[in-house]
């Protein structure tokens, strides 16, 4: 087998695998109308629930970047699934109350933490950076095709059968996930242009200290402030226009559940094109252009409920499209400012400081619909992509910005 073509196998095993493995990550977001009226839960609790999982992915990736860097990351992804699938289990056969489903969710949480970074190590071993945001992309985009998956599955299976039949169906597939990878993918020896930068690495400005490090960091935190409280809410939102609308609950949570998937899943091919735009004509220019769009749809999409269920459901498909488009430019812009030995713990420091920020937005906004209305929620999120704009204008001026991707900025 030529290394073309290793290549290839290796991402699209990992890509199979991802979307088997983090199924659960938004199979509980597919029922919390469900949940909401069998544990009497409110909003404020309800995100509680998202955030907590987004806790324990923290908490995982504080390690997990350091531990692929010294075991690979085969192994981590493998254990990592594991742990993600009993958790998701002893959730559907312990959890029956608010209190309960907190510790199960954030065990959940833990291993998903160590599936994204220790793959994108993998691929960054075999691919090179002038073509690693087409790369990482496409490896974004298996997860969205996961949570498009999750939403679908969990909410027509919970609907026909039980909600714990649709959390099992998006459970259960983590443990094939981990076998494959464990023994189908392998990470290569010597990482091949792992940083444009590999003569110099250890000049100053490719330190913890590096102004480029930090405006790609906060750059990905204003992302990351939009994305899962988007997704994580998405559903919810969509069935509370329905029922605003006379539909029966019922009927509204079908609908609810499978808009909000195809919502998702338009961001399924985003990722990859996003990354090949910014191959192509730089990563600042890029990401800024996908974040203005996303911001915009924010200020714009919680005043539709009342409105048009139409105009919400184009407006949502659009949203979901570019909210996840710019998601591969600031991995694979940050694999490019960092040595080759230390990818692994960076993409961890990147990922701590992004899904910690996942912990605060869901609740906050629960509080929000709670307090004032989906509306301002919703206008609420906008925030996270104005300051990747930023972010993004100040890295331009920076010498780094010239040796990402093509050269371009």
């Amino acid at each position: 087998m030529t290394e073309d073509s290793k290549k290839k196998r290796i991402l699209w095993i990992l890509c199979l695998c991802e979307i088997g493995a983090m199924l659960i990550c938004y199979n509980l977001a597919a029922v919390i109308p469900i949940l909401r009226t069998e544990w009497s839960i409110s909003n404020d609790q309800a995100g509680a629930l998202l955030s907590v999982f987004q806790l324990g992915y923290v908490i995982a990736a504080i390690f997990t970047g350091w531990l692929a860097d010294k075991y690979g990351g085969r192994l981590i992804f493998a254990l990592s699934a594991i742990e993600t699938g009993l958790a998701g289990l002893g959730f559907i056969l312990f959890a029956d109350n608010y209190q309960s489903a907190l510790w199960w969710r954030a065990l959940a949480g833990l291993g998903q933490g160590g599936l994204y970074i220790p793959g994108i190590r993998i691929l960054s071993s075999w691919y090179s950076r002038q073509e690693r945001g087409r790369i990482i992309g496409i490896f974004t985009c298996a997860n969205v095709f996961a949570y498009a998956g999750a939403y679908y599955l969990a909410s027509a299976l919970s609907v026909a059968y039980s909600w714990q039949t649709g959390l099992f169906w998006t459970t259960i597939w983590a443990f094939p996930a981990a076998l494959a990878v464990f023994f189908l993918v392998h990470e290569k020896k010597t990482i091949s242009a792992a940083t444009p930068l590999a003569t110099a690495e250890k000049k100053p400005s490719f330190t913890l200290a590096s102004k480029a490090f930090w405006l790609i960091i906060v750059g990905y935190v204003g992302h990351m402030w939009e994305l899962y409280a988007f997704w994580g809410w998405l559903g919810a939102y969509v069935t509370y226009a329905f029922t605003s609308h006379g539909y029966d609950t019922s009927v509204a949570l079908r609908y609810g559940g499978t808009i909000a998937a195809v919502c998702t899943a338009m961001g399924g091919i985003s990722p990859g094109l996003g990354g090949w735009v910014s191959d192509k004509y730089g990563r600042c220019l890029s990401a800024t252009t996908l974040m203005l769009i996303s911001g915009c749809c924010a200020l714009l999409f919680g005043w539709l409920a009342d409105l048009s269920l139409w105009l919400l459901i184009i407006v949502g498909l659009v949203y979901g499209f570019f909210i996840v488009a710019d998601s591969a430019i600031f991995k694979a812009g940050l694999t490019e400012l960092v040595p080759a030995h230390a990818m692994g713990s960076a993409l961890g420091v990147q990922s701590v400081l992004g899904f910690g920020i996942t912990v605060i937005t869901p609740r906050l906004f629960g509080m929000i619909v709670d307090n004032y209305s989906w509306g301002w929620a919703f206008s609420f999120l906008a925030i996270g992509p104005f300051l990747g704009i930023i972010c993004m204008l100040l890295l331009r001026g920076q010498p780094e910005a010239w040796r990402m991707a093509s050269g371009k900025r």
